[in-house]
């Protein structure tokens, strides 16, 4: 049996390549194709370098708490593409949780990853927006790139902290213009806006360190701060899907680079041309750490599920915690749900165990497959 794994990381457990590789080592007797997936958080570099034959570049950044970082980006040298994710050069899993609060974190990393990959001579940027610790508005970001921010008295605000609140006028005259010459894909499945009770402050600010007793006044500087923004480019994104995303650097990238923005995962699949594999393979599994009937809004392991109804290839969908009444969704091509967990155990031995559950369950499952298909077969016969 041709098997396609396309399966989401389990959070804290494991990446998508190591859950894919799980379904591998399970099934040696079937012809199984890994399928690496992101959408445009963490992993999407690693995703994107594995779909398009490219390389990581390592090189030396401002970390999300202003001190100097590893940061890894994609290189495809073919295409003259570049790969970032915010959630490397501002991730929530490099902040300090001793001071996790927005003010403590910058963007400012993404903007020299930006620069390295200008130097490098990029023609097109894919931009991923996701597991960002930051609620900047992409300020550090522009500042990496020669934007000045000043307060009242004209004084530059410097990197950190973040006083979003105290931006009182912005020069552009430093941004580096090649950014205008690039061909910008924004991956993002974040549609918030910008502002008010679905924006960047308020749907994901209190994750990221905010007080719930903080969020209104954020917001209020939030939204001077997309005042001037708007003042100075001419353009007003505030309202735009995807403005919200990665604490507002979808507003910066909406409002200062000519870009597109699509589903993280919609990329991924063109760029790797995921509709050829599933076309050739008899079985898609896919899966992701917690299923639920909000999954259904729009969640990766539901899109895969979209993008092989078409070929009537069946789906079965793995998660470490199924949230759900429903055994199968029949019209989202998705034939079983299956939990991993096979026992009584806490959530940190759940995740610690992740790819031995993973792949018990995968072969449960495929057993079943064959158990069934012999009782067909028996009742032909008859």
């Amino acid at each position: 049996m041709k098997i396609l794994a396309a399966i989401d990381s389990f959070k804290g457990s494991m990446t998508s390549e190591t859950a894919n590789q799980c379904v591998k080592d399970t099934l040696p007797d079937h012809q199984v194709t890994g399928f690496p997936i992101a959408d445009g958080g963490e992993g999407t570099v690693d995703a994107f370098v594995s779909v398009m034959d490219g390389e990581v570049i390592t090189e030396t950044i401002t970390g999300v708490n202003g001190t100097p970082y590893s940061g890894r980006w994609g290189w495809v040298e073919k295409d003259k593409t570049a790969v970032i994710e915010v959630a490397e050069g501002a991730g929530l899993i490099q902040a300090d949780k001793e001071n996790l609060h927005p003010r403590n974190h910058t963007s400012f990393g993404v903007g020299e990853q930006i620069a390295q990959a200008l130097d490098f001579g990029a023609e097109t940027i894919i931009l991923g927006l996701g597991g960002s610790a930051t609620v900047d508005g992409g300020m550090g970001l522009l500042q990496a790139l020669g934007v000045v921010f000043s307060d009242a008295e004209g004084d530059e605000l410097s990197m950190l902290p973040v006083e979003l609140n105290n931006v009182q006028s912005i020069d552009v005259e430093g941004l580096d213009k090649r950014v205008q010459d690039v061909n910008w894909l924004i991956a993002s499945d974040v549609t918030n806006p910008l502002l008010g009770e679905k924006g960047a402050v308020y749907v994901f600010g209190e994750q990221k360190g905010l007080g719930e007793d903080e969020l209104s006044a954020y917001d209020k500087a939030m939204e001077q701060y997309a005042d001037i923004v708007s003042n100075v480019t001419g353009k007003d994104e505030r309202n735009t899907e995807g403005a919200g995303a990665a604490g507002g650097i979808g507003f910066t990238a909406l409002s200062f680079f000519p870009c597109e923005f699509q589903s993280g995962l919609s990329l991924l699949a063109e760029k790797g041309d995921l509709e050829t594999l599933i076309k050739e393979v008899d079985l898609v599994i896919t899966g992701e750490g917690k299923f639920d009937d909000q999954s259904l809004s729009g969640k990766v392991p539901v899109g895969i599920s979209r993008l092989a109804k078409p070929f009537n290839v069946p789906v079965l969908l793995f998660a470490g915690k199924i949230d759900s009444d429903r055994t199968a969704i029949e019209e989202e091509n998705i034939h079983a749900l299956i939990p991993i967990v096979d026992a009584p155990m806490t959530l940190g031995e759940a995740m610690e165990a992740g790819p031995v559950l993973l792949e018990k369950a995968v072969k449960r499952s495929v057993d079943l497959m064959k158990a069934g298909s012999s009782l067909s077969a028996r009742v032909e016969g008859k």
